[in-house]
């Protein structure tokens, strides 16, 4: 009986993290509790997570990534990097993915993603590349840096803590290095002669130096004696002159979209204009027309000369995320004007005010400079065009440098476990004021603790009731026959396939008793299949939806949700085939 509930608690489980109807901090806490209420685990052990390792480990990292990422160091470093390598499209992937590839071996994933999307949308926009050849390739390159240490990825933490656990074994700060350094060669040799010819092209037809490559929908209003009044579309000049088009016509507040081009345009209509961020700023001046947020929201006086339009992509940590500027009072909180939003490829055509904000999107600023470094720095924005990156304690980013070296060396040499190792460099992090106490608790993805510490009974009930070794057991009896190699094969594929629709933490958790009963039935060394289970987790190239650091970059490159398909079903395939070899080379059964 337990472990028919066992199982169906799983296959629930992985429906809700796959579909996101449920958000999935959300869903691992309904799962810990219907653990409890169903008696599969104590009340003791359902909250252990929250004491686990692994989660206290992962948060202390959380930290240190955004000490370094707070005083700009790997930001610059990266930078000098990018740019030595001049306007070739192919060197450019190539310096862009070992630079994110080595800091995310050492920082969280995401804050190296976040740390250099900037620096790559301004080297874009000078050398008039397309941000859509080279954002796919930085989010890659962070998931294959991760691999290469102990402390890389959340995943490889886990796997470490939960082989103590199950083995009492565990991994040392480099036992993933030979496994991970051919791996990222390999993705990267992959990325520069292959995949950077199935990244997709999105550009408008209009490309500027000023803003992202892409099209914006922008509300306007046509004003008293505009030029625009008593004309149809047709003959506005509006397609022509400034290549913009209406997709929308709000009258009398009703919404019309997609008007004919023979409609006929009325003072105080309200447009829908799709186009280039430039040429709707021009516009507005040549046909006498007025942006609605700024009509709803004038600015002060006075502060003209200091007014700059910028874009900012929505990071993982923003406190807006699932809020709407109506809710928030964005205007009169930030006093900025948002004039429209971006989503998962496409410009969003709705009022901008209603709009529930979702972690990716990218949003066009107007407003003075100083409010938009605010809304940056205190509000989770990555700011992407329009003004200079900066970074908030520059005169800190030797001290950064230093901590986070001494922690690896520490955790390295054996002289701290990983827990206390992370604890203290988060801790110095603080003590050295290279961010302050609530940039600390702000920086922390609690998310993703409460996903991990809430994921975690699910692997112990899963082994305490058997149902693991049943899972063992099946996957044996259908490819136990060609030996552990072809077993281990098996393991990789079956995390990756997982990994894809859902969290590569609770992946990673899910996967890991089934791995070690699988080694017990076949009397082998259960290291190599949790660092297999590790690999795999971190493998997420297919989908924008697999990790934090695809997501991120979806609404800058205007990807849509199969371009990550076309281009890392062929990278996950040579992770692992690269993975299946080398692990037990390193790692013997």
């Amino acid at each position: 009986m337990d472990i028919t509930l066992v199982l169906v608690i799983l296959v629930i489980a992985i429906i809700l993290f796959a579909t996101e109807w449920i958000r999935m901090d959300v869903v691992s806490m309904m799962i810990l509790l219907t653990l409890v209420l169903t008696g599969l685990v104590s009340s003791e052990e359902a909250f252990s997570g929250f004491s686990n390792p692994a989660v206290i480990t992962v948060a202390a990292m959380f930290v240190i990534s955004a000490a370094i990422t707070n005083t700009g160091a790997m930001g610059r470093m990266s930078e000098r990097l990018i740019r030595l390598a001049g306007g070739s499209e192919s060197r450019l992937i190539g310096a862009i993915m070992t630079s994110v590839a080595a800091f995310s071996s050492v920082i969280n994933n995401i804050g190296s993603t976040a740390v250099l999307m900037p620096v790559v949308s301004s080297i874009c926009r000078k050398l008039k590349i397309s941000p859509s050849h080279l954002l796919i390739p930085l989010a890659y390159g962070s998931l294959l840096g991760g691999i290469c240490t102990l402390i890389g990825t959340p995943p490889n933490i886990l796997m470490n803590s939960l082989l103590q656990q199950y083995a009492g074994q565990s991994f040392d700060m480099f036992d993933f290095t030979p496994i991970g350094v051919p791996i990222v060669v390999g993705g990267i040799l992959y990325m520069v002669l292959v995949g950077r010819h199935l990244l997709p092209t999105r550009r408008s037809e209009i490309l500027t130096e000023a803003y992202q490559v892409k099209e914006y929908i922008t509300e306007v209003e046509i004003l008293e004696k505009s030029s625009l009044a008593n004309q149809t579309i047709a003959a506005s000049g509006l397609e022509q002159q400034f290549n913009l088009k209406v997709r929308a016509i709000m009258r009398e507040g009703r919404k019309r979209p997609q008007p004919r081009r023979n409609s006929k345009l009325k003072e105080g209509d309200i447009l829908f204009l799709e186009g280039n961020p430039e040429a709707i700023l021009k516009v507005r001046q040549a046909k006498g027309l007025s942006m609605v947020p700024e009509r709803d929201n004038p600015a002060p006086d006075g502060i003209d000369q200091e007014m700059v339009v910028v874009e900012a992509s929505l990071a993982p940590t923003s406190d807006l995320a699932g809020k709407t500027l109506a809710e928030v009072h964005f205007r009169e909180t930030h006093g900025l004007n948002v004039l429209a939003i971006w989503r998962r490829g496409a410009p969003v055509v709705k009022k901008v005010e209603h709009v529930s904000l979702m972690f990716g999107d990218v949003l066009l600023l107007q407003g003075p400079e100083e409010k938009v470094f605010h809304l940056g720095k205190e509000h989770g924005f990555l700011l992407l065009g329009g003004v200079p990156p900066v970074s908030y304690r520059p005169h800190k980013a030797p001290i950064a440098l230093t901590i986070l070296a001494a922690t690896i060396l520490l955790i390295g040499s054996g002289v701290l476990p990983i827990m206390p190792g992370a604890t203290l460099g988060a801790l110095g992090m603080v003590l050295s004021r290279c961010l302050t106490i609530q940039e600390a608790y702000d920086s922390i993805d609690w998310r993703i603790i409460v996903l991990i510490a809430g994921t975690l009974p699910l692997g112990l009930a899963m082994q305490n009731s058997g149902a693991a070794e049943i899972l063992a057991r099946l996957l044996l009896n259908l490819i136990g026959p060609w030996g552990p190699w072809a077993v281990l094969a098996g393991i990789i594929l079956l995390t990756s396939l997982l990994t894809e629709v859902m969290s590569h933490a609770a992946a990673a958790v899910l996967i890991a008793p089934i791995a070690f009963n699988t080694a017990v039935e076949l009397g082998v060394d259960p290291k190599p299949f949790f660092m297999a289970v590790a690999i795999a987790a971190s493998s997420c190239f297919m989908t924008p939806i697999s990790h934090q650091s695809n997501a991120l970059v979806m609404g800058p490159g205007g990807y849509r949700f199969f371009d990550y398909t076309r281009v890392g079903a062929p990278l996950n395939l040579l992770v692992w085939i690269l993975a299946t070899l080398l692990i037990p080379l390193i790692f013997p059964f």
